[in-house]
């Protein structure tokens, strides 16, 4: 990656600021083979506020830029990657049908108790799935329940056998919303969240973060739009019984373990640390990798 935004940088120095804006911020979105639209362009814009009518004023009146920025059919892209538009399609269709195929596991997830906000995240969160491309969620918790969540999305999804595709590659708590590295790849992550449940939440993560606005000034939290795609609100009574069930289920880990359900507590709220015997023993529990279980908190 580093390599790839080195020559993104090299083309683009020649251009004057407007210029440079424009075709930076679409040979980035280009490295994860994503055109934009003008909408999206502007929203996504690299350390500029410029409007939509001066995006488009500034690239009919700069031949440099049309050498390196093609716009065709609605969609911002370089130059030499005409294939971008029609890949898009493709994609926004298989993640749809992804989403729909994994509506019940994202629906219990959400429903979780512990838990304050989800939202796609990666290439799901732009509708860009590949053809292995997994379900990737970022997650903030109640608490110190980080440990707990994390567990708790391992098992829904090994219950429902889908495993191998739901990635919670964000677990957060409430009481640390700040993040790093305050860098363009983070910020660039954090404005493409679409979060399922939880505005509030993203709210003041957003506030948490305010070098996201220093990258991307045209952003506004209420762009962060989930594309259609809502997962239903369960009642209050389910909710009670996926609560119940994943206590129970708790427990049985800390028998499994060898292990009281008070000690489990202490490892959750940080006043025991875990080791890599008990990490290799969860993954070996939950059919996952010791790495599934690992988080930033």
């Amino acid at each position: 990656m580093n390599a790839r935004l080195a020559r993104v940088q090299a083309a683009i120095a020649p251009l004057t600021g407007a210029e440079r804006a424009i075709a930076h911020s679409v040979m980035y979105s280009a490295l994860f083979d994503y055109p934009l639209t003008l909408s999206q362009l502007r929203h996504t814009l690299i350390e500029s506020r410029l409007t939509p009518t001066e995006i488009l004023r500034t690239y009919a009146g700069s031949a440099a830029l049309q050498a390196l920025v093609a716009y065709r059919d609605g969609f911002f892209f370089p130059a030499s990657r005409p294939d971008l538009p029609e890949e898009r399609a493709q994609r926004e269709a298989r993640s749809r049908q992804f989403l729909r195929h994994h509506r019940l596991v994202l629906t219990l997830i959400c429903a979780l108790p512990w838990v304050r906000l989800v939202a796609l995240s990666g290439s799901i969160a732009h509708l860009n799935l590949e053809g292995d491309g997994d379900l990737d969620l970022f997650v903030v918790t109640r608490g110190r329940q980080v440990w707990s969540t994390t567990v708790a999305i391992v098992l829904l999804a090994k219950l429902l056998r889908r495993r191998r595709a739901i990635c919670a590659n964000f677990v957060l708590a409430d009481t640390h919303l700040a993040i790093e590295p305050a860098d363009l790849f983070t910020a660039s992550q954090i404005i493409h969240l679409k979060p399922l449940v939880g505005d509030e939440v993203f709210a003041r993560f957003l506030a948490a973060n305010p070098f996201v606005g220093s990258f991307h000034p045209n952003f506004h939290r209420s762009l962060a739009r989930h594309g259609g795609y809502a997962v239903p609100v369960l009642p209050a009574r389910v909710r009670t019984a996926v609560e119940w069930l994943l206590a129970k289920t708790l427990v049985q880990v800390a028998e499994h373990l060898h292990m009281t359900h008070g000690q489990l507590s202490k490892i959750e709220r940080g006043k025991q640390p875990y080791n890599q015997e008990l990490l290799e023993a969860l993954a070996e529990l939950y059919l996952c990798d010791v790495v599934d279980l690992l988080i930033r908190d």
